[in-house]
């Protein structure tokens, strides 16, 4: 999973553009329909696919990601059925496979056996933006690495210096910076503080940066170019998927590309 993690990086910069990372919750609207819409996704030019258990708290999550999951479960999705969805996915894409989660569903099944369960499913990373590196994070990120797996650290402008550059001393794989403090959300537009909180991690580290809270277009996209490594789309292609259909979903990860 590393190797097709960094293969999509470096044809991605001798493009001179950003990797796409497109997020999707596991079980929305219901389990088969979120694995087509997985699947379209990287069909349509997704680079990498982050795919969120669905939560009943989740509190980085705006309200078009915190509908996505209520509704998925009302459906029955559970953390079991979400594995299982994910199963073959990145082999069968071609794109690496962020899993995005929160602690209380890792500490209910046991850390070690999410662990594993992250492997098994052929996971990239892991995203758990409730677990800081500095505050227990770093006991887990060493169960996820012996697992070939890495728990990529969730950073925000709000972060003093100091406690910036402790994470991103402990990070590996690449970091997760969010645009803005709060949760995530379709905007309009990218604040000059936020290309300035990239800037800052730049700083203190060289591995490859996710951008992500807000994106919805392409010239916020174009804006990221040079302090972004990849950039995240979630809460406008939930949006999108929920009034206009997968078609128009694909429309619009493709239009990225151009």
């Amino acid at each position: 999973m590393n190797d097709l993690f960094l293969d999509k990086l470096q044809a991605a910069r001798l493009k001179e553009r950003p990797l796409l990372m497109t997020h999707f919750v596991a079980g929305y609207p219901a389990m088969a329909e979120s694995r087509v819409l997985a699947e379209a996704l990287a069909a349509a030019g997704a680079d990498i696919l982050e795919c969120q258990l669905p939560f009943s708290d989740p509190l980085a999550d705006g309200p078009s990601i915190m509908q996505a999951n209520q509704q998925a479960l009302d459906n029955g999705s559970t953390p079991k059925s979400g594995f299982a969805l994910l199963d073959g996915l990145s082999a069968r894409t071609g794109c690496p496979l962020i899993i995005m989660s929160y602690v209380n569903i890792a500490y209910r099944m046991g850390w070690e056996k999410f662990a594993l369960a992250c492997k098994k499913a052929g996971a990239y990373g892991l995203l758990m933006p409730d677990l800081p590196l500095d505050e227990g994070g770093a006991e887990f990120q060493d169960l996820l690495a012996a697992q070939g797996v890495h728990l990529l650290p969730v950073v925000s402008p709000g972060m003093e210096d100091e406690r910036l550059a402790l994470v991103l001393r402990k990070a590996r794989g690449f970091i997760y910076a969010t645009l803005r403090s709060g949760v995530t959300g379709a905007r309009s537009g990218l604040e000059s503080s936020s290309l300035d909180f990239l800037r800052r991690i730049h700083q203190h580290s060289t591995l490859p940066v996710a951008a992500g809270f807000g994106i919805s277009d392409k010239v916020q996209i174009d804006s990221l170019q040079g302090l972004a490594d990849i950039v995240v789309i979630g809460s406008h292609l939930l949006d999108l998927y929920r009034t206009s259909g997968l078609t128009a979903v694909q429309r619009f990860v493709r239009s990225l590309q151009s």
